[in-house]
């Protein structure tokens, strides 16, 4: 089994990757600096790793085969209003990320987003130029380049994911589910499409992609193109819920910061070719998310982080 090192490890898709990586007997280090990790068989790394020369010394410390870049500011909204934070993480952090790993040897995937394109038409291919439209996109993308100008043999993988989370903030998934488990109403974007993925569904995906070696951008994303709206809607038949709570919202009367795409789904026909089989559509992603529920991940997973996490980067 590999050395796997994940940044953002107490992130959504950090921690599930540190649950599920471990269970499968890979030997992980962890790196956060807001939330660090505990976890038994774990080590447990705490970094800012947007300081320079912090992934460097991070990285030949402790000589992955492997890494995962997960960390990155996220917030859509955050990024538009403070640019100068969105660009260091999502572009210089991953820069220095990408140089560590290439000059510790160690094969790169690093986590990008489908808002890399501007929405228009949805169906997006790695051959489709891209056109962000917000400063999240715009660093994400900034992040792309240089991550391949560090590490020309890194996998840049574009994605939109759901799943349980680590942290107290709630995933689209587990927002409408709290809400249909209260009984209260729950506005759902109709002109907001996309291809979601169970964080845990693209784990695997991530970690055979790695194994066979491959690199450039690739695709991986839900089976299915649904927009918001519908999204809630099956949350609320998995769960046996009142989809009736549920309701058509568009995302001009949500007054939010900043300019988002309408149509932003992948196609994900590169990756299938390479994995040599389908993603999973969103029906199946449900129902495992629903049984990881059942089954405590959530409460697993925030039992990882550690309590009196530090101000700074992921």
């Amino acid at each position: 089994m590999a050395r796997l090192l994940i940044t953002g490890a107490g992130g959504m898709l950090g921690a599930n990757l540190v649950l599920d990586a471990r269970q499968d007997g890979h030997q992980v280090i962890a790196v956060d600096y807001q939330h660090p990790v505990r976890c038994e068989g774990v080590e447990s790394v705490t970094a800012d790793l947007s300081r320079p020369g912090e992934a460097s010394g991070v990285l030949a410390e402790h000589r992955p085969d492997w890494v995962i870049h997960c960390a990155a500011a996220t917030s859509v909204d955050g990024c538009e209003a403070d640019p100068a934070l969105a660009f260091r993480l999502n572009r210089d952090m991953a820069g220095q990320v990408a140089m560590a790993a290439s000059a510790a040897g160690a094969r790169l995937v690093h986590i990008s987003t489908d808002a890399v394109f501007d929405g228009e038409r949805g169906g997006y291919t790695e051959a489709d130029q891209p056109h962000p439209i917000n400063v999240y996109a715009e660093s994400k993308l900034e992040g792309e380049r240089v991550v391949l100008g560090e590490h020309p043999q890194a996998l840049i993988v574009r994605t939109n994911i759901y799943g349980w989370n680590a942290q107290p903030k709630h995933s689209l998934a587990e927002w409408f589910l709290a809400r249909l488990e209260a009984g209260q109403s729950c506005p759902g974007f109709a002109d907001a499409w996309f291809s979601p993925i169970l964080v845990n569904d693209l784990g695997v995906w991530l970690v055979g992609m790695l194994r066979m070696s491959l690199q450039g951008v690739y695709h991986v994303a839900g089976g299915e193109c649904v927009s918001k709206y519908d999204f809630g809607v099956q949350v609320a038949r998995v769960f046996g819920l009142d989809e009736r709570l549920i309701r058509q919202a568009s995302m001009a009367e949500a007054g939010l910061g900043a300019r988002r795409g309408q149509r932003l789904c992948l196609d994900c026909s590169k990756a299938e070719a390479a994995f040599g089989q389908q993603l999973p559509d969103l029906q199946a992603g449900l129902q495992r998310f629903a049984d990881l529920g059942r089954q405590g991940r959530a409460e697993s997973l925030r039992s990882l982080c550690i309590e009196g996490g530090k101000d700074g980067a992921a």
